[in-house]
């Protein structure tokens, strides 16, 4: 109706219930609200004409107070806090080197010995920041900023691999750069482990194999004996803490009523007994209540005492840690199958870095949290990406382009016939390039089958993998994969942020 954000909060806002121009916004864009349907204007009209403003309900207003929640570790506004202009017009960072903290001058990650000692001490400390592009403490720790765009093109993968084959178990950790003025700062976030020690596997510059390194005031060295016996006890603390409930439940069954799953082999193991169920024999298996033995005469059953419940799949599907460069292959396999990965937008970035870029995007978008305007600033920003790569990219993320090809003639009736009757056999590479090609006939009202597709796609890439490498069949299985993750992921990858 053409009215003002500020104009429409006065309708909505309460006191305890503040509607902010944001939200406003997101309902006007499309981007937020989109299930709920829209008023008539005449109905708006009678609302705004029917409206009385119900004052405030007591003169003395409480607030209660509540604490803030702490910022991100990486947020601009935290790594700000950190650095402080002087009045010689230097910035500085105001924390110097302590045990959360570490400053370098340079970047070089062929010669990385000396961060990775830190990046362990950290790990086996409470964490901490390294900053790249700050002068050390005879200069006031002055920033002066990284000499060449090093750190900036280091993919995330390659700091990945880097610490992974050093540190074992390898440290979280997270990057990301700090403009001052002009001049760009380094920033590695390490999180504390939560299965200390963390211990270096390799000897590297002034980094030894074998040893354990711990973050002291201002400097990181092999650590002590007090606080590698602190950190001994505290593991031996949490594991006993996490025995206790299974102690407890063992003694009320009793040793002769209770077993042991080994997870590692699939056993239920006790005393004398064990019970081995084979994967293949699971999918035959009807579970049951205690109590309800009206099932089918005959049929495998397993008895179930108390409640078996279902959870959703991504609450016990594995995280998969990206362990080596992203393929196409994996980029692929991780959307099939709804895999979760570590660090999606890497997933995201190398799409952009290939030369066939077909691919999905939005699934990876969507594990990361952004939105497609973050989405679009992330490529335009990102160096190794190709640029014909990167503008179908974003005309894809802008709305202006799409997967979709309209159904007809022999697409037509293979994607009739695999939608109604189900009558599909994937066996051949002719069949991959025939069901592929009619799934980028897909639109947003067959949502009810995209297990069913994403299944399809699955046998597809096992008949591809089974043959030679072809090209064209995996452009095929590319294509189709796209066009899913496009009406699947799409809508959930909002245009902006709130």
């Amino acid at each position: 109706m053409g009215i003002k954000n500020k104009d429409i909060q006065f309708y909505f806002n309460r006191q305890d219930r503040a509607v902010n121009s944001g939200r406003i916004s997101g309902i006007r864009s499309g981007g937020y609200g989109m299930e709920v349907a829209a008023a008539s204007e005449e109905d708006a009209t009678r609302f705004m004409a029917s409206f009385t403003d119900k004052g405030i309900a007591s003169p003395l207003l409480m607030v209660a107070q509540r604490e803030a929640e702490p910022l991100e570790p990486l947020s601009e506004e935290k790594l700000r806090s950190f650095f402080s202009k002087g009045r010689d017009d230097i910035w500085r960072c105001t924390t110097g080197e302590t045990d959360e903290f570490e400053c370098k001058q340079n970047f070089n990650l062929k010669g990385f010995g000396k961060p990775l000692k830190t990046i362990a001490g950290f790990a086996n400390h409470r964490g901490g920041y390294l900053f790249f592009g700050v002068r050390d403490k005879p200069d006031g720790f002055a920033v002066c900023g990284l000499s060449d765009d090093r750190f900036t093109e280091t993919d995330q993968n390659k700091f990945s691999q880097t610490i992974r084959a050093a540190l074992d178990p390898t440290p979280r950790f997270q990057v990301a750069t700090l403009r001052l003025d002009a001049m760009t700062v380094g920033v590695i976030y390490v999180e504390a482990h939560n299965s200390k020690p963390v211990i270096a596997c390799k000897t590297e510059g002034e980094m030894t194999e074998g040893f354990i390194y711990y973050r002291y005031p201002g400097e990181t060295r092999p650590i002590c004996y007090a606080d590698l016996r602190t950190i001994l006890d505290e593991r031996d603390k949490e594991s006993r803490e996490a025995l206790k409930p299974m102690l407890q439940r063992l003694i009320e069954l009793g040793p002769q009523n209770a077993m042991v799953a080994n997870l590692a082999d699939g056993q239920l193991e006790g005393g004398n007994r064990s019970i081995l169920i084979d994967p293949k024999s699971l999918e035959r298996i009807r579970f049951i209540r205690e109590g309800e033995f009206d099932e089918v005469d005959g049929a495998p059953t397993l008895r179930v005492i108390g409640d078996a419940q279902t959870v959703p799949p991504e609450i016990i599907s594995p995280v998969r840690t990206v362990r080596e460069e992203v393929t196409v292959e994996a980029i692929l396999q991780n959307f099939i199958n709804r895999t979760p990965v570590e660090q999606p937008l890497s997933y995201f970035k190398q799409i952009s870095r290939e030369q066939a870029y077909t691919l999905p995007i939005f699934y990876y978008l969507n594990l990361a949290g952004q939105s497609r305007k973050e989405a679009v600033s992330t490529l335009l920003s990102y160096k190794n990406a190709r640029d014909q790569s990167r503008n179908a990219m974003i005309k894809l993320l802008n709305g202006k382009r799409s997967y979709y090809l309209k159904l007809g003639g022999t697409r037509g009736a293979t994607f009739d016939r695999m939608t109604k009757t189900k009558l599909v056999a994937i066996a051949t590479p002719f069949d991959v390039k025939d069901i592929c090609s009619a799934m980028t006939g897909m639109q947003e009202a067959d949502s009810g089958q995209f297990q069913y597709f994403h299944d399809l796609l699955q046998v597809s890439m096992d008949v591809w993998e089974a043959g030679d490498g072809d090209k064209d069949l995996l452009a095929c299985i590319r294509r189709a994969a796209a066009r899913l993750d496009e009406i699947e992921y799409g809508p959930a990858v909002p245009n902006t942020s709130e």
